[in-house]
């Protein structure tokens, strides 16, 4: 009997899908019997907020069945752009799959579990940095990376299966300023009548735009107009046209070279401030239907309401993501994203004030709360600045 106590625990212990999977279970809805499997691990855009969020709508008000995994550090905390992200057998029996991710490096059974969801044709809907999704990665699966040169897989992952990676030329390059253009994305000409875009007529992104260059077969939904401010406005910089912010198409290229006929849609907006545009989540919301085959349940007016608190924090490299939540803390229709509890990482490294000070400069509401509860957010000699910078036209 001591045996068997002995090595549950010990399965409990060393289990990383048991430990840090997250499902938000539907009942009834639209969705009912689906699985959904959103995968978080972007070192920047907090893909760790957006995916649980959405993945609760699509549960709660649809009847999903939504699994959500996060890259994770070595004591199962959520870590953005982390080395691991267990629990993705979740993928065996997924129907789709909501992917974001950024210059990921993973272990070679989590990137294989990954790889034969591609090579059965699962559907996919790929968010902002998910055109260039692995960095790095060695070996067996090298040919992920977004700057593999290799005929048989030129491009990596994102090329491959949204047509698109991280390359000014053929790719993708930024296109307005992070931290002070806001973006104002609309039905690109001509697809109004998309199932994806039914309710969806004006989004505004806090992201900064994306110049990109979509694939040549595929379906444009979205354009991004670039503001000079930050927040919305009719200020439109004239300086920068307007560019492709998404598309569809109903095919990808595994790893091994097969074709696939799977639906794929792409977007390069969803920060996790770009969650506060209702029709910025409609278009997700509608994205993961149609991405399923389900257009037919796609209805202009859906709920698309969030479902419990939402409290997200800006997009930054090294800073302001939540330290210590566990996947388990993030359960429950009532739970927080994130919990007030846990602290803002990298707010009181002096080498980064600078960076964070632009971060928050067109934030003045919670610059204002953030300086009072981190005394040292803009390095040790911190001064809350008396007003926003002056914005540049550009």
């Amino acid at each position: 009997m001591k045996a068997w106590i002995l090595s549950l625990v010990t399965l409990l212990a060393v289990s990383p899908t048991m430990a840090e999977s997250l499902v938000y279970e539907g009942t009834e809805g639209i969705g009912k019997g689906k699985h959904l499997v959103f995968i978080a691990n972007d070192h920047e855009y907090r893909s760790e907020q957006t995916c649980p969020a959405l993945a609760k709508t699509l549960a709660k008000h649809h009847g999903f069945r939504c699994t959500v995994l996060f890259g994770v550090d070595d004591q199962g905390a959520i870590k953005p752009g982390a080395r691991s992200v267990p629990g993705m057998e979740a993928l065996k029996d997924a129907d789709m799959l909501f992917f974001f991710t950024r210059f990921m490096n993973l272990p070679d059974q989590q990137a294989d579990l990954l790889v034969d969801y591609f090579e059965r044709g699962g559907p996919v809907v790929g968010v902002r940095t998910s055109t260039h999704c692995f960095n790095g990665q060695k070996g067996k699966w090298a040919k992920l990376n977004f700057n593999y040169s290799g005929d048989d897989y030129h491009g990596g992952l994102g090329e491959q299966v949204f047509g698109n990676t991280w390359e000014k030329e053929r790719g993708q390059s930024h296109y307005g300023t992070n931290h002070q253009m806001g973006s104002r994305i609309t039905p690109a000409a001509g697809a109004a009548d998309h199932p994806i875009l039914r309710g969806v007529e004006q989004i505004h992104a806090y992201s900064g735009a994306y110049k990109s260059h979509p694939p040549a077969d595929a379906v444009p939904l979205l354009e991004v107009q670039v503001l000079n401010t930050f927040g919305p406005s009719d200020d439109i910089n004239t300086e920068k046209p307007l560019v492709n912010a998404g598309w569809a198409r109903d095919w990808y290229t595994a790893p091994s070279g097969t074709k696939q006929d799977a639906r794929v849609v792409y977007a390069s907006f969803g920060a996790s401030e770009d969650l506060l545009s209702e029709d910025g989540r409609r278009f997700f919301v509608n994205a993961c239907l149609w991405a399923c085959g389900m257009e037919d349940a796609i209805k202009p007016n859906l709920d698309v309401s969030l479902v419990g608190p939402y409290a997200p924090t800006p997009y930054s490299n090294g800073a302001f993501y939540y330290e210590g939540v566990k996947p388990a803390d993030l359960a429950g229709w009532d739970s927080r994203v994130m919990p007030a509890s846990a602290p803002l990482a990298g707010v009181d490294d002096a080498n980064n004030a600078r960076r964070r000070m632009g971060a928050l400069a067109n934030r003045p509401e919670l610059k204002a709360q953030l300086a009072e509860k981190y005394p040292n957010l803009y390095g040790p000699d911190a001064k809350l600045p008396q007003a926003p910078p002056r914005k540049k036209k550009k």
